[in-house]
């Protein structure tokens, strides 16, 4: 090591961490981060090229030239911790693109780099040894072991002095908080994303625990050998710095981008055009392609109230749902999973054992797709086919994830909107059968929806044509051969401007930032009609109030606005009626009855507890424990009930777990 070159590069040094870290230096801190582009654009070239040559002299360099300067100002001595990140162009390049997972092979090996991943699996936090302590056991001398990598320490140090073995003194060595994180490489930085996923494993030192997210790590991969015998060695990627990166859509824009948006948001039935344009390949389904645009704009957050709206789309094969999930899971941010695929804590979060580069039946956490949407939208498809559900309620309702576990014990942020879709119980929708008895998912994960939508594949000669005609239009749009204005996939003139995919997830992050106040007028207008929904009964609740005024704030966030006005409450009225009018709209009644939503309207409700009373009557008095249908249907007939009543309370009493019917014709209480 050249001492004249490091002496050289510190006057340097101590000047940039005056100027770049004086906060730091006021603040007192001990343990700070060096942007490595920041010193290179400042004209630090030869530090950068030595830190290069030298991560782990050029990281110490880099701490006597903070501790100095923080003499300076403080008079008094620290040991800092310095970790880099950011790394320029120079280190972090190869060809057009920066350095990535599957740029780590022997080549890289021992240099200095810098990757992106998505975090598929995290161990929770260990001691590792930083300097280990060692004394002869003949002398007493003591001698200081640097552990640069917990996988080599397999010697069995020395005495200098009488050549006698040492033993390690554990109270007096140094520990460190460790942790092994499992990356993916992202799809959108893979060179051929036909290629199967690229993985490394990343070792942190010094770390708060990191358990989920996208995180950008600069370290330096190193090799390990479990078989001693065998000269085979794994890479590991020894972490220096790690910082998780915001996967929402860009924030940034320019003078001339918000100009654009304000004069777009002024069209009529801007909220029509932009949610059609979403989604050009589907014909129809105006409703669904509205509240699942607004959905992506998100309400207004206030304190613990969520945001985001929560949509299910129970629909006949072949309408094209996955198509709608999928293009949107191509929004920055946003994630797409099928549940057959998925258990409920796959798609929440897992702590598993598993063997890790750190150790053999290690516990870690599996962050499932809500985790990975933190922020944006949860894509879930064939939801039904989904085991345990329950699981959702918790991600759903408060946006978190606790796990308590293994030893791990944290709570994962789960802020994102769910948009899930699904096939009716027998594939298809039976119209002899009501709607609610069609769908398989549990009443509790159900109430959880915000929008309930209804899709059926019911012949219609004219509509038919018109799909059919579309079809044949994206066939040709694809192809490039004869485009139309009204068909365009790579951008559509709205008002003078181009219009594409991009400028519609450009403009769903602008209208992100607006936080509309809701007026007096639009306030009246929510509050009438859930005052007129709940009269007479409690038909409607709370709940569904607090959808209806996230939906009229998505309203106003899509066109630009600051107040939620009238038009805005009136059309999120409309768009809660359009999901209501299938699921909660009793036909007999000619009214809205939420409870259908839970599986039982308040008419089928009164009878089935009247049956429910009978039956535990009967059987207080039975000697079998059994009670034979005849007499329910004969005490539930004195209370003015009919005998299709009590068959249908019955069936329902079985699904819900309040009875059983051990033989045919008999029941008894569970």
């Amino acid at each position: 090591m050249d001492d004249k070159r490091i002496q050289n590069l510190r006057p340097f040094g101590i000047t940039y961490m005056k100027t770049a870290h004086r906060e730091d230096i006021r603040l007192e801190q001990q343990q700070i981060a060096v942007d490595l582009k920041d010193i290179y654009d400042q004209g630090g070239f030869e530090l950068v090229e030595f830190i290069e040559e030298f991560p782990k002299e050029g990281i110490e360099l880099l701490e006597e030239c903070y501790n100095d300067a923080y003499h300076d100002y403080k008079i008094e001595k620290i040991s800092s911790t310095v970790s880099i990140h950011n790394l320029p162009d120079t280190i972090n390049k190869k060809g057009d693109r920066s350095l990535a997972i599957e740029d780590i092979n022997c080549s890289t090996h021992g240099k200095l780099m810098e990757v992106e991943g998505v975090t598929v699996l995290a161990t929770k936090i260990k001691m590792a040894m930083k300097k280990a302590t060692y004394i002869c056991t003949a002398c007493g001398e003591k001698k200081i072991q640097n552990i640069e990598n917990p996988f080599e320490m397999n010697f069995e140090p020395v005495c200098p002095k009488c050549a006698q073995s040492m033993a390690l003194i554990e109270d007096e060595s140094e520990y460190t908080d460790f942790q092994e994180l499992k990356l993916q490489q992202p799809l959108e930085l893979m060179s051929n994303p036909e290629d199967p996923p690229k993985y490394i494993s990343v070792l942190l030192e010094n770390t708060p625990g990191i358990y989920n997210g996208r995180v950008k790590v600069s370290g330096i991969p190193v090799k390990t050998q479990k078989n001693k015998k065998i000269p085979l060695y794994d890479l590991v990627f020894k972490g220096i710095h790690c910082k998780t990166v915001d996967e929402k859509l860009e924030s940034d824009f320019t003078n001339e981008e918000i100009k654009t948006f304000k004069e777009i948001s002024e069209n009529l039935g801007i909220v029509e055009i932009l949610s059609e344009l979403l989604f050009p390949e589907i014909k129809g389904h105006e409703s669904v392609k509205k509240a699942i645009f607004l959905q992506q704009i998100k309400g207004v957050k206030k304190g613990n109230c969520r945001a985001d709206s929560h949509i299910i789309i129970i629909t006949d094969p072949g309408v094209g749902k996955s198509k709608m999930l999928r293009k949107l899971a191509l929004i920055p941010g946003n994630a797409y999973a099928s549940a057959n695929m998925s258990s409920g804590v796959g798609l929440t979060a897992a702590v598993v054992q598993e063997s890790t580069e750190i150790g053999e039946n290690t516990y870690v956490v599996k962050p499932g797709l809500l985790i990975r949407a933190n922020k944006g939208t949860a894509c879930i498809d064939e939801f039904t086919t989904m085991k345990k559900m329950d699981s959702l309620l918790e991600a759903m309702e408060s946006q978190t994830i606790h796990i308590n576990k293994g030893g791990i014990n944290t709570k994962l942020p789960a802020e994102c909107a769910v948009l899930a879709a699904c096939n009716p119980r027998w594939g298809r929708f039976d119209e002899n059968v009501p709607v609610m008895d069609q769908i398989t998912i549990p009443a509790p994960v159900l109430s959880r929806f915000d929008l309930i939508f209804t899709i059926k594949d019911t012949p219609n000669k004219e509509r038919d044509r018109e799909i059919a005609h579309h079809i044949v239009k994206v066939h040709r749009a694809y192809l490039g051969v004869g485009k139309t204005e009204d068909l365009k996939f790579s951008s559509r003139k709205i008002s003078g401007i181009d219009v594409d995919f991009q400028f519609i997830c450009k403009y769903i992050a602008y209208a992100r930032t607006k936080a509309p106040v809701v007026s007096d007028e639009a306030e009246k207008i929510l509050t009438d009609y859930y005052l007129e929904m709940r009269k007479g009964a409690p038909q409607i609740t709370a709940r569904q109030f607090e959808a209806a005024l996230r939906i009229a704030e998505q309203y106003a966030k899509a066109r630009l606005k600051d107040i939620v006005e009238k038009e805005d409450a009136d059309d999120a009225i409309k768009l809660m009626s359009d999901s209501l009018k299938e699921v909660a709209y009793d036909k007999e009644t000619g009214q809205y009855d939420i409870d259908r939503i839970m599986g039982l309207s308040k008419k089928d409700r009164i009878p089935m507890m009247a049956v429910y009373e009978i039956v535990k009557g009967i059987l207080e008095e039975s000697v079998s424990g059994l009670v034979n249908v005849e007499d329910i249907i004969e005490k539930s007939a004195e209370k003015g009930y009919s005998e299709k009543q009590v068959s249908e309370s019955l069936r329902k009493l079985i699904i819900n777990g309040d009875i059983d019917e051990p033989k045919v014709g008999k029941y008894r209480v569970i």
